[in-house]
């Protein structure tokens, strides 16, 4: 398949058209502009191909995905519209979204129905990146992907979960301060998204993105540009704050079994998971990561996420202006997933 970067989508592969690929899929947070990732995916897929000769031959190579979430796509006819019509997505319909183009991508229209004779060995090999919601995504995926994998033509042997939204978001600071927002004014999302296109409408291009290069303190081109497109969408910031005023309701308790956190009960295949927390990441409050990493973590060498909290200072919006080293993380981490 050939590489395409668009506003919209993502695509790149390492090694020769050849050889055999293991897929890395990416979910993107929330706003789900893939463009704000489009730099950390491009260093993502050349330290992976800088670094194939420590790989077995039969997994030397990738391919990787990306694409924006429904409701956020940039300038672009869909002749079929996503659920309710690109129109407040709620979680659950993004998850389900994203569930159709992996099963898409991996050539399983059937959404993981219909191959139900697939040897395990023949089947295609995918490993979930997700981001801040990304994340919860990626896990609510693993999960039913799990339940009908018997049927599937792919198995999801890990996940990259970074600055994950998994547990409890409306106690993080960011958190309360929109959930008391949205008490304040109910149909924040419809408020802001008319203020916004008044805006647009209002002020020139360049005086827009000197307005946003102002609020953001001077971001890099990818952001600056990302930015004032998902301003001048058509419905991006109301879905945004839609999609968000949801988490705040649907991303409470841990929703998981052992089988899907890959604890040492975990049916084959186990899934290698690894979680990289922010310190001080005001969309994850430091009780609640301190208590997933002591519930969900590894203990005493058994099977079980790797988890990692973040000492470098990395914020939870690294795509901005720390895409470098995230890419040199996650290629260590994909590198201990297909050893």
């Amino acid at each position: 398949m050939a590489s395409e970067v668009t506003a919209n989508t993502f695509l790149a592969t390492t090694g020769s058209p050849s050889d055999q690929k293991t897929t890395i899929f990416f979910i993107s947070g929330n706003p789900g502009l893939i463009g704000y990732y489009h730099p950390f995916l491009s260093l993502l897929s050349k330290y992976l191909d800088e670094s194939k000769e420590e790989y077995s031959p039969s997994l030397s190579s990738f391919q990787i995905y990306g694409c924006s979430l429904g409701g956020f796509e940039i300038n672009k006819h869909q002749p079929s519209p996503p659920p309710n019509n690109g129109i407040d997505l709620s979680l659950e319909d993004q998850i389900c979204f994203v569930q159709e183009k992996l099963a898409a991508l991996m050539g399983d229209e059937g959404n993981g129905k219909g191959k139900g004779t697939m040897d395990a060995g023949a089947r295609q090999k995918v490993i979930l990146i997700g981001h801040s919601v990304g994340a919860y995504i990626a896990m609510e995926i693993l999960r039913r992907h799990r339940e009908e994998s018997p049927e599937s033509a792919f198995d999801i042997v890990g996940g990259a979960m970074l600055f994950p939204t998994v547990k409890d978001i409306a106690a993080s600071p960011s958190g309360q301060k929109l959930t008391t927002l949205l008490s304040i004014i109910p149909h924040l999302a419809v408020v802001v998204s008319l203020l916004a296109r008044l805006l647009t409408f209002l002020l020139p291009t360049s005086l827009l993105r000197s307005v946003v290069r102002l609020v953001m303190n001077d971001p890099p081109i990818h952001a600056l540009d990302a930015t004032c497109a998902f301003l001048k969408s058509r419905g991006g910031v109301r879905q945004a704050l839609y999609m968000a005023a949801d988490e705040m309701r649907t991303i409470t308790s841990d929703k998981w079994s052992d089988d899907v956190w890959g604890a040492a009960s975990a049916r084959e295949p186990i899934a290698k998971l690894f979680f990289y927390f922010g310190r001080n990441d005001h969309w994850v409050a430091d009780q609640t990561r301190d208590e997933i990493v002591a519930v969900r973590g590894q203990k005493g060498g058994q099977a079980g996420p790797n988890m990692v909290v973040c000492e470098e200072g990395l914020p939870h919006a690294f795509c901005l202006k720390h895409s470098d080293v995230m890419a040199r993380k996650v290629a260590g981490m994909i590198k201990q997933i297909v050893a």
